[in-house]
């Protein structure tokens, strides 16, 4: 199977008929036509129209976690950036959108944007807020305001995993997201009218998710799986982790691995939740996925890791068994396959010592943070870092700092490793080819039988012609001649059936 990451694909139009109704997080709504002015306000939202075509349908997107996903980075430059992190109402309306597409529910808070100031007083009231009020926006005073957008003829769309109401999100672990983000895909692709692109983007997520489930079962299934702390952001006492749904779970999971707090924040289905160290230290990972932010950088965490007492003692920190992937690339996105299979050849490098594909990875030498000497890592092409040489922090060079080794990373040359579908559809091509070569060696032993009983009665009746000339015939010399060719076609009769 040809491995391919995603590339941004042309819009193709499939003629659907309009209007079309779109219920989603609970807010109903009817498009009329493919909006023409979207503005994306998350990454990982905006990654999905660039990945889906629709480069020429945005006015503009907001809030950049990081870089943008490099082979969606040329398609991205053409889209304007209304703000670095959530726009003004003001911001927003003066590109006149007709459709606001996000990741979180907080994009559509007025404690995010003053939506209150901009919309007419007749759509928002007197009192200066939107309809929709949860347990979180009552303790900062504030509301969501998508039904209100709508009025103002602005229609929205919410991924399902930070939808407003806990009700309205997706409960369930990776099979469940992964469906998730297929129907947001596909709805999308309805509200723009790009069916065939969705088809594509779909099926390309999937193959990296297949491409993850190969590497993983490479393992066999004696070998447990690979306990995996996801650590998004630093605390002394609590920090902020992968919890038991959403993105997480699903990139953990698909990669053949467990992920130690898959049962964490179930009840609220939460994607990150916090947790004591203690409860950290309990479970005792064999891997730390670092989530590298500009808010909380994954060098800076490494240096804490070293640094505590208390986590310096882990495992995983003791075999220097770090990984770094992008906020970005871990948030719910057409990243998360690739990001799956990445982190899954990843693991087996650093954990069994695995070459890796040179067609994920190459190897490079990043610059430290706040010091001249940087580190050697292995870069795959979804983001996911693999550390070959700790890098310096602010002075300190970890490698010193650190207990413990790198495991040495080694890059192979080779062709894609082919997925657990393509494996199996091969299967089942060799079988209906062993069979078809089965069915032609009886058809052919048939034939050979048929002939030889053919050419054995064949023999016997020349033999009886034979005799019956010999004795008609007074003739010594034709006797002769005639008892050699009945010779003659006897030994043919023994050589066949021998």
């Amino acid at each position: 199977m040809k491995i391919h990451l995603l590339l941004a694909l042309p819009s193709i139009a499939k003629g659907l008929e309009f209007p079309i109704g779109i219920t989603n997080c609970g807010v109903q709504s009817w498009i009329q036509s493919p909006p023409k002015r979207a503005v994306t306000m998350n990454q990982g939202t905006t990654e999905i129209m660039l990945a889906l075509g629709l480069a020429d349908n945005m006015v503009g997107t907001a809030y950049l976690d990081d870089n943008i996903w490099s082979e969606l980075e040329a398609v991205y430059k053409t889209v304007p950036v209304i703000a670095k992190e959530y726009p003004t109402i003001d911001e927003l309306l003066s590109i006149k959108p007709d459709f606001v597409y996000a990741s979180y529910s907080s994009a559509f808070a007025t404690t995010s944007v003053n939506y209150t100031q901009g919309l007419p007083t007749e759509i928002v009231g007197e009192d200066g807020q939107c309809d929709l009020v949860t347990e979180a926006s009552l303790e900062k005073d504030g509301s969501h305001c998508r039904a209100e957008l709508h009025e103002a003829g602005i229609q929205t769309y919410l991924q399902k995993p930070y939808c407003e109401l806990i009700e309205h999100r997706p409960k369930g672990g990776a099979a469940e997201t992964i469906t998730t983000l297929f129907n947001e895909i596909w709805d999308i692709a309805s509200i723009f009218d790009v069916s065939e692109n969705a088809r594509q983007l779909v099926n390309s997520i999937d193959e990296h998710f297949d491409q993850a489930v190969a590497v993983a079962t490479k393992a066999g299934p004696d070998v447990p799986p690979i306990k995996v702390l996801w650590l998004d952001s630093w605390d002394d006492a609590t920090p902020y982790v992968g919890a038991c749904c959403g993105s997480i779970q699903a990139i953990i999971e698909k990669a053949g691995a467990k992920h130690i707090f898959d049962d964490q924040g179930i009840e609220e289905v939460k994607t990150w939740d916090s947790v004591s160290w203690d409860f950290i230290t309990e479970r005792d990972p064999d891997v730390i996925v670092l989530v590298d932010a500009s808010w909380d950088l994954a060098d800076e965490k490494i240096y804490k890791l070293c640094s505590n007492e208390q986590t310096r003692k882990l495992r995983a920190v003791q075999s220097r068994a770090f990984l770094v992937v992008p906020f970005s690339a871990s948030t719910l996105g057409v990243r998360i396959g690739a990001v799956s299979y990445n982190l899954a050849e990843a693991m087996a490098a650093i954990i069994r010592g695995e070459a890796l594909p040179s067609i994920q990875f190459s190897e490079t030498s990043i610059a430290a943070h706040g010091g001249a000497d940087g580190s050697v890592q292995a870069v795959g092409k979804s983001g996911v870092r693999a550390f070959e040489k700790l890098p310096t922090w602010n002075g300190t060079d970890l490698n010193q700092l650190c207990p413990g080794s790198s495991t040495p990373i080694q890059i192979r040359d080779d062709i894609p490793l082919m997925s657990t579908a393509s494996a199996e559809a091969n299967k089942k091509l060799a079988l209906g080819l062993g069979l078809g070569l089965g069915l032609t060696s009886l058809l052919l032993l048939g034939f050979a039988v048929v002939y030889h009983n053919k050419y054995k009665l064949m023999g016997q009746e020349v033999k009886r012609l034979m005799a019956e000339f010999s004795v008609e015939t007074a003739v010594p010399s034709k006797n002769v001649e005639v008892h050699d060719a009945a010779s003659v076609a006897a030994k043919d009769d023994e050589s066949v059936d021998a």
